[in-house]
């Protein structure tokens, strides 16, 4: 009977094909709101005449959802009025990635550096903007529409060397 049974059993398989996996469902990855801003920013921002990257540091207050500091530097050259223009089109810039970036904050400070020589002929960043965002503000915004030269009348907090003025 055994051996019936063996007989049996074996008549019943079959030779099968090696199929595919099954293909599921899986929800699609969502990046951390922090890549995207990062990602969002880098590209936006670009590299200078050194080829070297303009976004300097993104800082969190802690807890998160509190202020978003965002320090980058401004492209500047000898003509003071293009590098406001300039620095006036990144903070602008800057605050679009910010809103596309869905990061959650309360207030925003983006900090301009212009690269300086010293007294002793030392190059070094040196803060020359400093512009403060309340978000409520922010979100009632048509970033499509809206004019970089009117940052300064959007911010809450403007603080700039007079040749940015």
């Amino acid at each position: 009977m055994l051996s019936i049974f063996v007989v049996c059993c074996g008549a019943q398989t079959t030779k099968t094909e090696p199929t595919a996996p099954l293909m599921t469902a899986s929800p699609v990855a969502t990046l951390d709101s922090k890549v995207v801003l990062r990602e969002g920013l880098t590209q936006v921002l670009g590299t200078d005449n050194r080829n070297t990257p303009r976004l300097t540091e993104i800082s969190y207050s802690t807890p998160e959802a509190g202020d978003i500091t965002i320090t980058w530097a401004i492209f500047s050259d000898d003509l003071q009025n293009s590098t406001k223009v300039t620095a006036q089109k990144d903070a602008t810039n800057i605050l679009k990635v910010l809103e596309d970036s869905k990061a959650r904050f309360i207030y925003v400070v983006l900090i301009g550096t212009i690269s300086m020589p010293d007294q002793h002929g030392q190059v070094t960043e040196t803060q020359v903007m400093s512009l403060g965002f309340n978000k409520s503000k922010l979100d009632k915004i048509n970033w499509e529409g809206f004019q970089s030269s009117d940052i300064y009348d959007l911010a809450d907090v403007v603080d700039v060397v007079e040749e940015l003025e």
